[in-house]
């Protein structure tokens, strides 16, 4: 009896779907939640239980996105805001894709912990899903890999290499933000030093179904027991897009 009009009619299968697909949503949106706040230490969000601050600074206390990353040599401050030395945070077109490999590279290296320039090789960037900026990307990318100048007339060879776009539906904030990383140094591919990290204790699972004999309610729930964040700026740069 409880199978035909308590699992089956009230459709209760669907319903644990749904619970599991609201728990990898806000998985998914919380850990998208520190590039969409790449340039804060702090922000805000608001769920059943109202509103709450967040704090996400690095162990150096600054941003993920900044120019004051302190180094452990002691030496100026690294940066990982996209510049080419004069404009900083540009907006997305060819001359941005340059101006982030240029930081990396040439402006001032980015630096290990004994102070020597460290080999980092940007080839992922990464978009709100939809946003100007990732329909450049793929234009650039597009003219980049038949061989012409990005946004030009010219059919000169790109220098630029190419690159691998992700487009993220989870950063609804700052839309306009824009990475670049070199996927090599994430904790995505085991890598535990640098970039941006997940940690799973628990994956997703359905908990005990409950139900309230009063009213033969069915209760449901879903839990996941994680941490999320980054671990070491280094092998990742951005920009706020308002060429500052």
């Amino acid at each position: 009896m409880m199978y035909l009009f308590g699992i089956k009619k009230r459709d209760m299968q669907r319903v644990v779907s749904e619970v599991k697909r609201t728990c990898l949503l806000h998985r998914e949106t919380m850990c998208a939640d520190r590039l969409d706040q790449a340039h804060e230490t702090t922000y805000t969000r608001s769920d059943d239980s109202g509103n709450y601050s967040i704090t996400i600074s690095g162990g150096n206390g600054v941003a993920l996105a900044s120019s004051s990353q302190t180094r452990e040599d002691g030496g100026t401050a690294n940066n990982n805001v996209v510049t080419d030395g004069t404009t900083t945070n540009f907006d997305f077109a060819y001359d941005a894709v340059k101006a982030a490999h240029y930081t990396v590279t040439n402006l001032s290296p980015l630096k290990d912990a004994k102070g020597k320039p460290m080999n980092v090789n940007l080839d992922t960037f990464i978009f709100s899903k939809g946003s100007p900026a990732s329909f450049v990307a793929k234009e650039i990318l597009g003219a980049i890999k038949s061989g012409r100048k990005p946004q030009s007339a010219e059919r000169d060879g790109s220098g630029v290499p190419e690159f691998s776009i992700v487009e993220l539906p989870y950063i609804t904030t700052n839309t306009g933000y824009w990475y670049a990383l070199d996927s090599s140094m994430q904790g995505g591919s085991g890598n535990l030093e640098y970039g941006l990290q997940y940690k799973e204790a628990q994956p997703i699972q359905l908990d005990e179904q409950h139900q309230v004999y009063t009213t033969k309610e069915l209760q449901c729930s879903a839990t996941y027991l994680a941490d999320y964040g980054f671990n070491d700026f280094r092998g990742i740069v951005g920009s706020s897009n308002d060429n500052a």
